[in-house]
């Protein structure tokens, strides 16, 4: 469908709109403009003037899937980020949005002040509690993938105009085993209670910690205890690093009751303005809202495929 999977119309500072959304022939596209206040395409705006900024909104473009996946699955997309200071999403999300799947978040374009994000790709999930609204994630810095020779995602995917494209992926295996791949490559996996990242070719193996209740930090991150580094990717390895644990990666406040993630989730395609980047005064200018050459994120495919036992 064109549009979100409920009547909610964008976090932060967007405003979702249908006009936003269209096949050219080859990709899906997804474009985001400058929000027209009360000139606004449909659909009407839910609130005017988000996070109190009248002359701050962006118009963008959303799809949800018609129908539903649940493990084990593997998911990919081959898409190309937009070179604007956005967030280009690919995402999976339970109906009740308690459970989320983050394939590919990316935060494209260097300006304004965004350099630092614009390097980088997330790859996260979330466990939600609606009310009173908590969202747990995982915060190490291996959440976020980078590669050499990428400053910024969007530049690169833009190409001086003859578009690049990147293929990420989630094997959601289990409720409690997830594995991320990039381009084909197996670059991070969360099983449990531990999880292993592939950092400047190594495989660092970790675990979680917590102190009275709550999760341990470490130089603003959340902090990873260190079981192993080895050359290769080894799932033993990883149970291993998980029975040395007390702690889930996946849900360590159980607000999914401990069960993990067993709710069949929506698959979503969109573009946003976040709050937290909206609050950091990291947004598009109208200039870059304006140029086609930024303000689009492309999707050539999306494919689900199910293991045959």
């Amino acid at each position: 469908i064109n549009f979100y999977q409920s009547k909610w119309d964008g976090p932060g500072t967007t405003y979702w709109k249908y006009n936003h959304v269209a096949v050219d022939g080859n990709d899906l596209i997804i474009k985001a403009s400058r929000w027209k206040g009360k000139n606004e395409a449909e659909p009407k705006a839910l609130k005017f003037y988000k996070m109190n900024k009248p002359n701050g909104g962006i118009s963008a473009g959303c799809i949800t899937s018609t129908r539903t996946v649940v493990y084990p699955v593997f998911i990919e997309s081959k898409s190309s980020v937009a070179n604007i200071v956005l967030a280009s999403d690919v995402w999976l999300l339970s109906p009740d949005a308690t459970q989320e799947i983050d394939i590919m978040e990316c935060y494209g374009g260097k300006e304004p002040g965004n350099s630092y994000f614009a390097k980088s790709i997330h790859i996260s999930h979330h466990s939600f509690i609606r009310k009173p609204f908590t969202d747990y994630q995982p915060r190490d810095k291996g959440a976020w993938y980078n590669r050499d020779g990428v400053s910024g995602w969007g530049e690169y995917c833009w190409n001086n105009g003859d578009r690049k494209y990147v293929r990420t992926a989630v094997y959601w295996k289990s409720p409690v085993h997830f594995e991320h791949y990039i381009d084909g490559e197996l670059v991070r996996v969360l099983y449990d209670k531990a999880l292993v990242t592939k950092v400047n070719g190594k495989w660092q193996y970790g675990y979680p910690t917590m102190t009275n209740g709550k999760l341990d930090v470490e130089y603003g991150k959340q902090k990873i205890t260190s079981f192993s580094t080895l050359d290769t990717y080894s799932f033993e390895e990883l149970k291993k690093a998980s029975n040395a644990s007390s702690v889930s990666i996946i849900d360590p406040y159980e607000y999914q009751g401990g069960k993990g993630f067993t709710k069949p989730l929506n698959i979503i395609i969109n573009l946003e303005s976040q709050d937290w980047h909206v609050k950091a005064d990291r947004t598009p200018t109208d200039a870059d809202l304006n140029n086609p050459d930024k303000n689009t994120m492309k999707v050539d495919w999306f494919r689900v495929f199910k293991p045959v036992h």
